[in-house]
């Protein structure tokens, strides 16, 4: 049946109205308040990155996260663009890693990725001879970095690939679940489903002030890691406990968290491997984490540092060079609470300092 004309005028003129009704409600909200659109976006093959092409300016009032810009680039990185093609006569470096790598508290020029690029054009020998690249995501594990690296990283014929650990990083790829380890044979279960109606929030938080205003009234989180980790578990049982940091550093470990440091090691191996497939060095560092020094493993059946002796055992056994910086900081530092900002775990201003200055030694004793 034919739907007569003025019908479909009506529809359409209907349509528009409300179309320029939201888009003025959206001006109204990004005009005239606080707008804070979620910096990250859902992938559909690793989970979620930071949302691409974004600048937002840093304004705390709390002096060790100081005011600036915060930048990512098209790829949805805390980088500048690059192209595949590497410039003649330049090595590239790409740096993989999780919020301790991203750096979002501190602009563009304070993370120690920068840091660390700026100290190496300082240097005569070495000025202009890198390209450095960060493809860290907050809240990334070995898992979400393996399969970036397999599937898009390779492409960029890095040189050298900084793989950043964190301690967590055993217990996120577990929870995960992005693989699986069974009869020492690794199997990759791909990511989680997210249902499409959590997926059109998720955009919707990337991208409106409007719905971001509706949701701090609403109690709701889209966008937010309280929901991403909903349908993204980073954490498992442990016995009658939810896993956390602390049990990682258990001297008596219990089965799961042995079962998560397999599967860790699994996917650490898969990497190097894939970078001596590809002709590349990989470089590891472990990141001191604030709960190592801050009183919270001083019970005896703790010990701090165990999952940077962990790692080193494995970087020994396959030729991996590795740079403890759990063990600089203890040697550097007569306070290592220094390096962290005080109300939360992340690296402040000067721990960003203290990794670019230990990176550099190891990068130029790796050459």
């Amino acid at each position: 049946m034919k739907i007569p004309a003025k019908i479909l005028f009506a529809g359409a003129t209907i349509l528009a109205g409300f179309a320029f009704l939201l888009l003025v409600v959206e001006a109204r909200f990004k005009l005239f308040s606080h707008c804070a659109v979620s910096a990250i976006a859902y992938d559909e093959n690793l989970g979620w990155k930071l949302k691409r092409a974004r600048s937002w300016n840093l304004n705390s009032a709390n002096s060790e996260k100081p005011n600036g810009n915060v930048t990512t680039n098209s790829k949805g990185f805390r980088d500048i663009e690059h192209s595949i093609a590497k410039q003649p006569g330049r090595k590239r470096i790409m740096f993989a890693g999780d919020s301790y790598t991203a750096g979002l508290h501190y602009p563009n020029e304070k993370i120690f990725t920068q840091r660390f690029a700026q100290a190496l054009d300082q240097l005569t020998a070495l000025k202009n001879r890198f390209e450095i690249m960060n493809v860290a995501v907050p809240a990334w594990a070995t898992d979400q970095e393996y399969l970036y690296l397999r599937d898009e990283g390779m492409k960029y014929r890095p040189d050298y690939v900084f793989l950043m650990i964190a301690p967590n990083d055993i217990r996120e790829s577990y929870g995960k679940q992005f693989f699986s380890l069974g009869n020492q044979r690794l199997t990759e279960n791909g990511p989680p489903s997210v249902p499409w109606k959590t997926r059109f929030y998720w955009f919707l938080a990337n991208h409106s002030c409007a719905f971001q205003y509706w949701q701090s009234k609403s109690k709701s989180n889209y966008g937010s890691f309280a929901d991403i980790f909903q349908y993204f578990p980073v954490s498992f049982p442990v016995g009658s406990e939810i896993s956390s940091d602390k049990h990682l550093f258990l001297q008596d470990a219990p089965s799961e968290i042995k079962t998560a440091k397999e599967l860790f090691k699994a996917l650490l191996l898969k990497i190097n491997r894939l970078c001596k497939e590809n002709h590349c060095k990989l470089l590891l560092s472990i990141i001191p984490t604030k709960v190592e020094y801050d009183g919270s493993l001083k019970d005896k059946r703790y010990q701090p540092g165990a999952i940077a002796d962990y790692v080193e055992t494995l970087a020994s056994e396959n030729n991996m060079p590795f740079l403890n910086l759990v063990r600089a900081l203890d040697l550097q530092e007569k306070d290592p609470m220094r390096i962290f900002i005080a109300n939360e775990y992340h690296l402040n201003d000067y721990g960003h300092a203290f990794v670019a200055r230990n990176l550099l030694s190891f990068f130029i004793s790796n050459q």
